[in-house]
C-alpha cells in the first residue's frame, strides 16, 4: 500500500483532516456567501434544456449512490436530456450501466497535478451544458467544478451559498434524511422520484457473483455480513466476533464481507466463523455489489455498503454505531434500524424475536488496534479490491 494511501486511510488523519476541513469550509463560506437570494427552480427549468451536468465529486460510495438516483429520474422524465455526471475516479465504476452519456472522474491526484484538473474543466466546458445541478451543498470542490463547466444556467440548494446559483431547491420541512436530496431536487423540476440510492447491476455480473459464492459454501447463505465503516461508524473487532459466535450458536449461515481498509481482521475473523460461516475474498467494487443481489439480508454499520444493498433491494439490518447515523438509515419494510445493540440482538432481530428499538442500551466492547492484527495473504479469485467502503 502506498504511503499516502496509509496516511489518508488511519484513523487519526482522518479526525484531523475532518476538522480541518470543516473548519476551511466555515471560513470559505463566510466569504462566499452573498446576500442576494437566488429563486426557486420549477418545472420551467427543464424548458430548452437538451445538456445536464450533475455534479457530485465525493469519494464516498453511499453519497455517490444516493444522488445517482436524480439521473433514473432526469432519464425516465426527459428521455430527450443529455445527461452528465461528474464523479471521482473511486466511484466513477457505480455508475456503469445508467442512462449517462458521460461520466466525468475527479481524482484526488488532480490536487497535486492541477493540469489534469484544468483539463477535466476543459472538457466539461466543452460539452456546452444547458443546466448544471450541483446535487448536494456540501462540496466546495463541486462549486468549483460547477463554475469551471460554465453552465448556460445553475442550480443549486437553498442554502448558504445559495445567491451563487441561477435557481435553487428547497427541502420540503421534516424532509431531513439524506435520501429526501436527489427526490426535492426532482420534484422541484416536475419528476418522479424515488427517495432511496440507485445502482444497476448486469446479468453477467449476478451470474459472476452467484458462482463466486458457490464457490464458498454448497448450501445458500442466509446473511451476509459486512465488517466496515468510517470513523465512529465502525464497530469494533469484538463485536464481529461476538457476532460470528451468536450466528453459529443458532444455526445461521452467513458470509463475512471484509473492505480493503479492514483486511487487517481477516486472519481473526476467519478464525472465528465457525462451522456456519464462512469469509469472502476481496473484490472489486462492482463485483462486491452483485454479491450482494445474491444475499436475503445484509448486517452492516453505517457505511457505503449499506446503502449499496439499499440500492439493490437486499434488505439491511443497520448496526448503528452512533445517533447521528439515524438520518443516513435504511427506511425500507423490510429494513431494520438498531443502535448500538448487543450481537444476541442482531442475531435475534433476523428471527423478528427482537423490535427494532433505535434505543436499545448500547453494548460495551475493546475496540482492538488495528495495526496489531496481522494482515491477511489470501488471493482475491474475485478480483483485487480497489476500493474504500465509505
Amino acid at each position: 500500500m502506498y504511503l499516502l494511501t496509509r496516511l489518508r486511510r488511519h484513523t487519526a488523519m482522518r479526525q484531523l483532516g475532518k476538522r480541518l476541513e470543516k473548519r476551511a469550509k466555515a471560513w470559505l463560506y463566510r466569504r462566499l456567501a452573498v446576500s442576494s437570494a437566488a429563486p426557486p427552480a420549477t418545472p420551467q427549468t427543464l424548458e430548452g434544456v437538451r445538456r445536464v451536468l450533475l455534479v457530485r465529486p465525493n469519494f464516498r460510495i453511499g453519497n455517490a449512490l444516493i444522488s445517482a438516483r436524480l439521473i433514473q429520474a432526469l432519464a425516465a422524465g426527459r428521455p430527450d436530456l443529455e445527461i452528465d455526471y461528474l464523479a471521482t475516479d473511486t466511484t466513477v465504476a457505480l455508475f456503469a450501466g445508467m442512462p449517462l452519456t458521460h461520466c466525468h472522474a475527479l481524482g484526488r491526484d488532480m490536487l497535486l497535478r492541477p493540469w489534469k484538473l484544468a483539463a477535466l474543466w476543459r472538457t466539461l466546458r466543452r460539452r456546452r451544458y444547458d443546466l448544471a445541478i450541483q446535487v448536494a451543498d456540501t462540496s466546495l470542490t463541486g462549486r468549483l467544478c460547477l463554475k469551471a463547466a460554465r453552465a448556460r444556467r445553475t442550480l443549486g440548494a437553498d442554502s448558504r451559498l445559495a445567491g451563487l446559483y441561477d435557481q435553487v431547491y428547497r427541502l420540503p420541512p421534516g424532509h431531513n434524511h439524506v435520501y429526501d436530496v436527489a427526490a426535492a431536487i426532482a420534484r422541484t423540476l416536475g419528476l418522479a422520484c424515488e427517495a432511496r440510492p440507485w445502482m444497476t447491476i448486469s446479468d453477467a455480473e449476478r451470474t459472476r457473483a452467484t458462482t463466486g459464492l458457490r464457490q464458498l459454501a454448497d448450501r445458500p447463505f442466509e446473511v451476509g455480513v459486512f465488517v466496515g465503516g468510517h470513523l465512529n461508524k465502525r464497530l469494533p473487532l469484538d463485536f464481529w466476533r461476538a457476532l460470528c459466535d451468536e450466528l453459529n450458536a443458532r444455526g445461521r449461515r452467513f458470509v463475512l464481507l471484509i473492505g480493503p481498509e479492514e483486511a487487517a481482521m481477516r486472519p481473526a475473523l476467519e478464525a472465528r466463523c465457525g462451522r456456519h460461516g464462512r469469509v469472502a475474498p476481496a473484490m472489486t467494487l462492482r463485483d462486491f455489489a452483485a454479491t450482494l443481489t445474491q444475499l436475503p439480508r445484509l448486517i452492516t454499520p453505517d457505511t457505503g455498503p449499506m446503502h449499496m444493498a439499499v440500492a439493490l433491494d437486499v434488505p439491511v439490518t443497520a448496526v448503528l454505531n452512533t445517533a447521528m447515523s439515524r438520518k443516513f438509515a435504511p427506511r425500507g419494510r423490510a429494513d431494520r434500524v438498531l443502535l448500538s445493540p448487543a450481537p444476541a440482538a442482531v442475531v435475534a432481530s433476523l428471527d423478528g424475536t427482537t423490535p427494532c428499538n433505535p434505543d436499545l442500551r448500547p453494548a460495551t466492547f475493546t475496540r482492538t488496534p488495528r495495526e496489531t492484527v496481522e494482515p491477511s495473504r489470501q488471493a482475491p479469485p474475485f478480483g483485487s479490491a480497489m476500493w474504500a467502503p465509505r
